[in-house]
């Protein structure tokens, strides 16, 4: 189990862990914990690699799924062994916080500012884990300490997902937010920032639009962010570290890390995209050229959908078309949190709780910065019709960021949404017309090492 936990990074944050020390060998300075945090930090990039784009974008109608693709995503067919079900790596990620989180005070001579600094990222990193699980899967087995001992059994039945939320995300992350200091110099750590923006979307996955203005509000406040400007929005997916916006990134070097999975997935030189721009949503990016995150995301120059260019550099060929990088060769910078999906959050919150103007407010902000004229009060009759156009202005803005699944899930629009664009790819298919199949199956893996598990209905084990 050590092995599991410390185990396995290849290099993130400049650090490596030890995979062969037990916890009285290895746990000795406060370099074994910057050691140690690099691989819980590995560990979130190994749950994000091969399944970012599966688990917010491609059941949706952001895309279709090519021929080189997985049709199970297109047709709403998932099944108990299809890519993109397994939760491992998220367990191996909340391990390694637990571990840390465990052994780290022990150690001598570690300032308790630092201390606190390292204990939050791993608690804000367990909760943002159990956030996704918890979304995705829904009840789930939980582990708040660490893995290490023989004699303890493995297996854990599940926990509600109230539960996780009331007794392990919301509190861990507010939690972290009060232990956290004000260093926000690095974009690919976690920072007082990210955890309030963790706690924005949190609170508007449970509906509670108090706080999730709360904690927006709190993000706002420490006066560390800003949009980026129309001609920099490119550098928020390759240059994160130089923009205003980016709040937590991802970092994905190929040098270090090999090459990226999601490479394969949206577009690479030597290789075919096994995802294209759905219809709707690529006839939007033609028709209005002016809006700046069609050609930014997608090489517009011809009917190429499934080449993707939103996390590369723009450059062309002498035909002007976008050249892509090998798909061993691609650096990808995940955004998992940045300033336009909060401000986009808040602006439902306002509208939510009857603040249209503010919302409207908010609305523009980002749509504008696009390239666009700003909208008027006059094209939204009511509440419903501006929520629509804010997660109509998300869908485009967040394109390939994991935000349209779940934006569909919380706010009840999976059905009306889908299930037309489910009907004309496949006429006679289930669709979402049973609501439980909303969540992802278990991947039989995860059944067959624990037997107090059980596939969530209707799949079949």
């Amino acid at each position: 189990m050590a092995g599991l936990v410390l185990g396995g990074c290849n290099g993130f944050l400049d650090e490596k862990p030890q995979s062969e020390l037990t916890p009285d060998q290895f746990w000795q300075n406060e370099d074994d914990i910057k050691t140690a945090l690099a691989g819980v930090y590995d560990g979130v990039q190994g749950c994000f690699d091969a399944n970012f784009i599966h688990w917010g974008d491609a059941r949706t109608d952001n895309l279709d799924v090519t021929q080189y693709g997985n049709k199970q995503y297109a047709q709403n067919g998932l099944s108990a062994t299809t890519e993109g079900t397994d939760w491992s790596q998220f367990y191996v990620t909340i391990l390694r916080a637990n571990t840390l989180m465990q052994y780290a005070p022990g150690i001598k001579n570690v300032p308790a500012a630092d201390l606190d600094q390292y204990m939050g990222q791993c608690l804000a990193i367990r909760a943002y884990c159990y956030f996704w699980i918890a979304r995705i899967w829904g009840d789930a087995p939980v582990w708040l300490e660490a893995y290490s001992s023989l004699a303890e059994s493995p297996y854990r039945a599940r926990t509600s997902v109230d539960s996780i939320f009331t007794g392990i995300i919301i509190p861990d992350l507010q939690k972290a937010f009060e232990m956290m200091n004000t260093d926000h110099s690095s974009v690919y750590n976690v920072n007082k920032g990210a955890v309030a923006a963790m706690l924005t979307e949190v609170y508007m996955w449970r509906k509670d639009y108090g706080n999730a203005l709360t904690w927006s509000d709190k993000l706002t406040a420490l006066n560390w962010y800003s949009l980026a400007s129309r001609d920099d929005w490119k550098k928020l997916f390759t240059d994160p570290t130089n923009t205003p916006e980016n709040i937590w990134s991802l970092h994905w070097d190929f040098l270090v890390d090999g090459g990226a999975d999601i490479s394969g997935q949206i577009g690479a030189n030597n290789t075919n995209g096994r995802f294209s721009v759905e219809d709707t949503l690529w006839n939007y990016f033609v028709a209005t050229p002016d809006d700046i995150r069609g050609p930014m995301s997608v090489d517009m120059t011809v009917d190429n959908r499934d080449k993707m260019h939103k996390y590369y550099a723009i450059k062309k060929d002498k035909d002007g078309h976008q050249i892509f990088p090998k798909n061993s060769e691609a650096n990808i910078l995940f955004p998992l949190y940045r300033l336009a999906d909060i401000l986009l959050l808040r602006a439902e919150a306002l509208n939510k709780t009857g603040d249209k103007s503010g919302a409207l407010a908010l609305l523009n902000q980002v749509h504008t910065r696009a390239g666009l004229p700003p909208l008027e009060d006059a094209d939204f009759a009511n509440a419903d019709s501006l929520e629509n156009g804010i997660l109509q202005e998300r869908q485009i803005e967040l394109f390939l960021e994991g935000r349209r699944w779940f934006d569909l899930v919380r706010t009840g629009k999976v059905i009306s949404t889908m299930d037309p664009v489910l009907k004309r790819r496949v006429p006679d298919g289930p669709g979402f017309g049973d609501p439980r199949l909303v969540l992802f199956p278990i991947h039989r893996n995860n059944l067959n090492s624990n037997p107090l598990l059980k596939q969530n209905p209707p799949y079949s084990e």
